[in-house]
């Protein structure tokens, strides 16, 4: 457990007033003219100068107060942006619109679903019913079709989609009969961003040229290169109850595993300061073309720029803090784009790699074992039960589960998600050579079925995954209260902290019941 005061990361103290004004205005979205926003921000910037300039001790407090709602209203401002992009009154009637295919589209038992950008910069989702035409449809295509769009609604589902597309960048919905589309004039129109969707499209179909069965091709398409399109719900929920749903969506685990390789590969690059640049310049790219074909997923990007500050600390001699690294990263995502905080992905991802480096060292200083390769095992265990701690209640928020023998899949997990990762960046460097690809996508394959096998035995283990749990976002924030207890606690070890502790367990039971009740 991290023995620094908050003061040794400064970033978090500022990540945290900027994500409280981020959720405010996400939470209680009310107008505020930009004049307003500008001169509230400018009040508390020249009281900031005021109390630099007093040089007065007593004067420290302001400071911070100040400082934290400098960030608040900057966190608060950027999310009112935010809003007033992406939300649209759209026309009762339908209108004809032009755009261009953002994504490579998706293929419903009823329509083809495409995500749209449109020229006059909003992106929207389009369900083009299936025929002849919309079976031609690519990515990077201009369509012009003539349909109403509507805002995003809930209609039909049993969870809140409207503000899952709006917090997506999606403005609005559309489907649109056969005949009342074509494509637009002129070539495919490219990103940087469609390109590298292009290549994950291409190394999806080499995973099929290569004959990987059937059952294997979506698990290993999702873990190497984020494609997710083709996994059933079948695999999803038996990889869900065994608690390693996370390795369907890529994350820093992932990220963590390429980038080890890239250090091995990139080893020689050691020797001498215009070397070690070099190697910074290259692992930077490298990772950030992978998160590009990886579609740019909050826990990739995360884990990408935790990689590259890390990377930094080395090329300038020194090791950055891991908190602070982390709140880093945070900061600037959110600064980027404020409804990241709002994204499933971005909040486990967070929230796991804090849990392992508040929990991780004191869960692995209890290991029992004195033989080296139980000691590996343990510290793999410790891994897996900080970062379950850390998104537990979130999980049971979110999926209304828990997975009873998540430590027992991960064992697995630790071992096979390497393997699967480094046998398929070896496929692709000696596909030329037939013969050796043949043996190693044979044992690529197995690798995938194997893992496929792990999480369908420990889902049909019994008493697999506790289900139907229901929490109440109080009860959320409770938990993640009560959990800072017992690390306070721990820490200080004292009468009064115990009992603190026990009258929060107290107030979350309590709590709980009144929930219950009404």
């Amino acid at each position: 457990m991290t023995k620094q005061p908050l003061t040794a990361y400064p970033i978090l103290r500022l990540s945290i007033p900027l994500a409280a004004g981020i959720f405010f205005m996400g939470s209680y979205s009310f107008p505020i003219p930009y004049w307003g926003w500008i001169g509230m921000m400018l009040a508390t910037c020249i009281a900031l100068g005021i109390c630099i300039r007093g040089r007065n001790f007593r004067y420290r407090w302001w400071f911070g107060v100040g400082t934290f709602l400098l960030f608040f209203l900057i966190g608060a401002f950027r999310m009112q942006c935010r809003w007033q992009h992406v939300h649209v009154d759209w026309p009762d009637e339908s209108r004809t619109y032009r755009g261009v295919v953002m994504e490579p589209p998706i293929e419903k038992p009823k329509s083809i679903q495409c995500k749209m950008a449109l020229y006059d910069q909003q992106n929207i989702v389009l369900y083009l019913a299936k025929d002849s035409f919309a079976q031609t449809v690519e990515m990077g295509d201009p369509l012009v079709f003539h349909a109403q769009v509507k805002a995003p609604s809930n209609e039909g589902v049993t969870f809140d989609y409207a503000s899952y597309l709006l917090h997506k960048g999606i403005s609005g919905t559309a489907y649109v009969p056969a005949g009342y589309s074509k494509k637009g004039n002129g070539p495919k129109e490219w990103t940087i961003k469609r390109k590298a969707l292009a290549i994950r499209e291409r190394i999806v179909e080499l995973y099929r040229c290569w004959g990987i069965g059937e059952k294997q091709l979506p698990v290993l398409s999702a873990l190497t290169v984020g494609y997710k399109a083709d996994l059933s719900e079948e695999v999803r929920e038996a990889y869900s109850v065994a608690g390693i749903s996370h390795v369907l969506a890529l994350s820093g685990m992932h990220i963590g595993f390429l980038w080890l390789l890239l250090s091995v590969l990139l080893k020689p690059l050691e020797k001498g300061k215009v070397l070690r640049i070099l190697r910074w310049l290259l692992s930077v790219g490298l990772l950030w073309a992978f998160a590009f074909i990886a579609g740019l997923e909050a826990s990739v990007v995360r884990a990408v720029i935790m990689c590259m500050l890390m990377e930094l600390g080395k090329l300038s001699g020194s090791k950055p803090l891991s908190l602070n690294t982390l709140a880093i990263a945070a900061f600037f995502m959110l600064l980027y784009n404020p409804s990241y905080l709002y994204d499933v992905g971005f909040q486990l991802s967070f929230l796991a790699v804090l849990a392992i480096l508040i929990f991780y060292d004191p869960l692995n200083s209890l290991c029992p074992f004195r033989i080296r390769a139980l000691r590996g095992v343990w510290s793999v265990m410790s891994v897996s039960m900080a970062a379950q701690i850390g998104t537990a209640p979130l999980v049971m928020y979110y999926f209304s589960n828990f997975s009873v023998y998540f430590l027992l899949a991960n064992l697995g997990v630790a071992w096979l998600v390497p393997c699967i990762i480094y046998t398929a960046f070896a496929s692709m460097l000696l596909g030329v050579l037939p013969e050796v690809r043949q043996w190693i996508v044979w044992m690529l394959d197995k690798m995938v079925m194997a893992l496929n096998e792990l999480a369908e035995w420990v889902s049909g283990l019994p008493y697999a995954s506790l289900s139907s749990i229901k929490l109440h976002q109080m009860e959320v924030w409770g938990l993640y209260v009560l959990l800072g207890g017992i690390v306070w606690y721990v820490k200080v070890r004292s009468r009064k902290a115990f009992i603190v502790l026990l009258a929060m367990v107290a107030l979350w039971l309590g709590g709980r019941c009144v929930l219950l009740v009404f």
